[in-house]
């Protein structure tokens, strides 16, 4: 079922909407309500395709492509994002972005502190960064503060591990994180051939 983010996704070259990924039949059914809101969305990871940064997107990659995809679903709306990569960095019409290293603590909180995001709260954030469990644990523990009541946190392309190392992680995060709800998402996509169609999906509900 193709959806309205479906094709605007596909359009800008994301892999959200096509291929192994059918993220934005869920995100459309999630957010489709809030479209012509104003809304602060925050998306990790533009897609580098320079092929020397981990979980790049390969030479033919679009970097940017589902922050100008957020941009045209949600009409209203700002879009931030950050990436590793300096050199894909960019800003348009309603896009800024901004250095990130998700393993670095003090990285992660020197952006958080830049003059132009400090003073925000987001309504939605997507962490499509290192598919790594560590560095999704570090971004995600150091970043929920900046999530508006009732915004969503959503980490991408959880590989079987990784919702294991989650799950065993769950106590915890509920314990320091008792204002927010945590849920695992595995879709079916009979193109996915690497087992990492599955989401965290988290929303603060106090």
């Amino acid at each position: 079922m193709k959806t309205e983010l479906c094709e605007i996704m596909t359009k800008y070259g994301s892999d959200k909407g096509n291929g192994p990924h059918n993220y934005t039949i869920f995100y459309y059914e999630l957010f489709k309500n809030k479209k012509n809101e104003s809304l602060n969305i925050f998306e990790l990871g533009l897609g580098t395709n320079n092929t020397d940064v981990p979980s790049n997107m390969g030479k033919n990659g679009k970097p940017g492509a589902s922050l100008r995809g957020w941009r045209d679903f949600f009409i209203n709306s700002n879009i931030y994002g950050a990436d590793i990569d300096k050199r894909i960095l960019f800003n348009e019409n309603r896009i800024k972005t901004f250095y990130c290293d998700q393993k670095n603590e003090k990285i992660i909180k020197e952006m958080w502190n830049n003059e132009e995001l400090k003073d925000l709260l987001f309504d939605i954030i997507i962490e499509d960064g290192l598919h790594e469990f560590q560095a999704n644990l570090k971004f995600l523990t150091n970043t929920l503060y900046k999530l508006k009541l009732g915004g969503y946190y959503i980490c991408e392309d959880l590989l079987p591990q990784t919702i294991i190392d989650f799950e065993n992680e769950f106590n915890n995060l509920n314990r320091t994180f008792s204002n927010f709800s945590f849920e695992i998402i595995k879709l079916e996509n009979s193109n996915n051939r690497y087992n990492d169609n599955n989401l965290l999906v988290i929303k603060k509900i106090n």
